[in-house]
């Protein structure tokens, strides 16, 4: 039997290949796949490189982002703050606005980090010459004087006084007798009080002889203190217990802290409630009162909470610019019965 021809092998060939798709070229023992006429052998092979280079090159990435996600989650887990004294203090973030709840609970305001919640700053000096030429009066404040018996003074002594004492009875450093406070400056009858120095004190933090504004009490005044200095029967305490008041935030913020938690009426839990900070609303605080009553009740006022109010002012029988009250004029006379006729 005689051998097929070399060129009827080929045909052969190409026949097969053409009923797979694959066209035979070079006498049949490459296939066209457009692949530059490689073997198919190789092709494989460099796909195989290619896929391997590919994976490599997507763990780097990969590596390369964890990394980097792992130094962003550190920064972030622990924030370095420094108190006034310099103390560096790491906080634990988790919920910012529980942990800064947490720790005005705790009476710890010295280190707010969370820019929310800071309390407005007066950078510039308020008591430069261009304020004072508007107000001359503006950071005054009454020399503190000490008492003689110095660490034996207690201030219960100073609750001895008659209620209605006008305050010349009162022992030194009571801070009530109205020989520390002074007279009054002499104002015009279109004289205009200036309501926000108080809080322009508070947020500066001193007064304008470098002194500590508000200044700072004893804490023997957070004690039951009775109506004549006893330990017992803090009526004004009681009631502000009672009232279930509850701050939302120091003094000198311009933003409060609003949650379950200081809501009247509500029920002190160790769980730490969602809060939402907001901008503090403004408020105006206006009282009456008497003369008799600036050397101690008002400076009173003003030497604690006055300075939250955006503005304080007190009505009274006269004028004094330091504090500030003002006197106005009115029908009737001078009693609390004729309040509505005194100023309305």
């Amino acid at each position: 039997m005689e051998a097929p021809s070399s060129s009827k092998v080929a045909a052969s060939r190409e026949r097969r290949a053409a009923r797979r798709g694959n066209k035979l070229v070079n006498g049949g023992g490459i296939r066209n796949n457009g692949h530059n006429n490689l073997p198919y052998h190789n092709i494989i092979k460099q796909h195989d490189k290619l896929g391997a280079k590919k994976v490599v090159l997507l763990f780097a990435i990969g590596m390369v982002f964890i990394f980097l996600l792992m130094i962003w989650g550190g920064a972030i887990y622990h924030v370095t703050t420094e108190d006034e004294s310099g103390t560096k203090k790491k906080w634990k973030i988790g919920n910012p606005k529980n942990a800064l709840l947490k720790r005005m609970r705790n009476d710890d305001v010295s280190n707010y980090h969370s820019e929310s919640i800071i309390s407005q700053d007066i950078s510039t000096d308020p008591y430069n010459t261009k304020a004072l030429a508007k107000n001359p009066y503006l950071g005054w404040q009454p020399p503190l004087i000490p008492s003689p018996k110095g660490s034996s003074f207690t201030f219960r002594d100073c609750f001895k006084a008659d209620a209605k004492s006008d305050g010349t009875d009162q022992p030194t450093g009571c801070y009530e007798n109205p020989s520390e406070l002074g007279s009054a400056p002499t104002v015009s009858d279109d004289w205009i009080p200036d309501v926000t120095m108080i809080r322009t004190m508070m947020l500066h933090g001193k007064d304008r002889d470098g002194n500590i504004f508000p200044p700072i009490l004893t804490k023997e005044l957070c004690e039951d203190i009775g109506v004549r200095g006893g330990k017992i029967g803090d009526t004004n305490k009681e009631c502000v217990e009672k009232s279930n008041i509850k701050r939302t935030g120091i003094l000198s913020s311009t933003t409060v802290i609003i949650n379950p938690s200081n809501h009247y009426e509500a029920t002190n839990s160790n769980t730490e409630p969602a809060s939402i900070v907001l901008p503090a609303p403004r408020l105006m605080c206006l009282v009456y009162t008497m003369a008799d009553a600036h050397a101690n009740r008002i400076r009173g006022m003003r030497d604690t909470w006055a300075g939250g109010c955006d503005g304080f002012l007190a009505f009274s029988t006269e004028s004094d610019p330091r504090l500030p009250a003002i006197s106005l004029d009115h029908d009737g006379p001078e009693a609390y019965e004729n309040v509505s006729g005194l100023y309305f």
